[in-house]
């Protein structure tokens, strides 16, 4: 996309949804991003790029450093900016198979929705959400333990588990000492199991944050303090992890704009 950004007016947002109802079948409306009749200009010229991102977080990177002018108290909620986004980048968060075809998840996916239940799930407005709280902390939960041909189209379990409760997602100091315990330096990836339900994975862990809030304060601890009196079944983790064969440090070695995001 060479042209500045639009945003979907109320009968954009209706028509992306009659597509998505209708199963995604032909090319993405793009023409709704240009159109009056169905889109608006936004207040700062803003041009996306059409381009392949190695993972999610990298993407997250991208959308904060592109949407820098724009205010992100107004635009957090903004459905129509999101929206629209989403069909700017639909061929990667909704990808044809071989043949042609598209499968459509829920429309909330794409068409952000102002509901507590899902609104942490669009594909495109989670990403720079994670990266704008969390920076480089939010690796972990926008990263797939190995290499996705269509990074942007999974949302995936750790995330899930994560941003589904906001008692962690909205918590700095919680947030990075999950991504201490379960991110593989080495590779710059999850480490295995981490999206599992087995002891001390990213499922287990929200719901011992919630028993350890009724003792402890994480937000006044240090996050050794905090990885600390995780219970036993956290051991595994706590341990780093064994660095993957033929990979080295530089793997996971971070760009210069990824490094003016990352977390303190």
């Amino acid at each position: 996309m060479t042209k500045a950004l639009r945003k979907l007016n109320e009968a954009g947002i209706k028509q992306f949804l009659e597509y998505l109802d209708g199963g995604a079948v032909d090319a993405p409306p793009l023409h709704l991003l240009d159109d009056p009749i169905t889109s608006e200009n936004l207040s700062v010229t803003i041009i996306p790029a059409r381009k392949d991102f190695k993972d999610r977080h990298e993407f997250g990177v991208y959308l904060n450093n592109l949407l820098k002018e724009l205010d992100p108290r107004v635009i957090s909620w903004d459905q129509g900016v999101w929206s629209a986004l989403a069909l700017v980048w639909f061929d990667l968060i909704c990808p044809p198979s071989q043949g042609g075809e598209r499968k459509p998840k829920e429309a909330y996916w794409y068409v952000f929705e102002k509901n507590y239940k899902t609104y942490y799930r669009h594909l495109i407005r989670s990403a720079w959400q994670c990266v704008r709280d969390h920076g480089d902390n939010a690796r972990f939960m926008l990263t797939g333990s190995k290499q996705d041909p269509n990074p942007l189209a999974v949302h995936g379990e750790i995330l899930e588990q994560i941003a589904g409760r906001q008692r962690i997602f909205g918590s700095r100091p919680i947030v990075k000492a999950a991504n201490t315990i379960y991110l593989d330096k080495s590779t710059g990836r999850p480490r295995s199991g981490v999206a599992g339900s087995g002891p001390g994975s990213a499922r287990r862990f929200g719901k011992v944050v919630r028993q350890l809030d009724l003792t402890f304060d994480p937000e006044i601890m240090s996050v050794e303090q905090f990885i600390d009196i995780l219970p036993k079944e956290f051991s595994k983790w706590k341990s780093p992890a064994k660095p993957a064969k033929g990979v080295g440090v530089s793997a996971a070695v971070h760009s210069p704009a990824e490094q003016s995001l990352s977390a303190s």
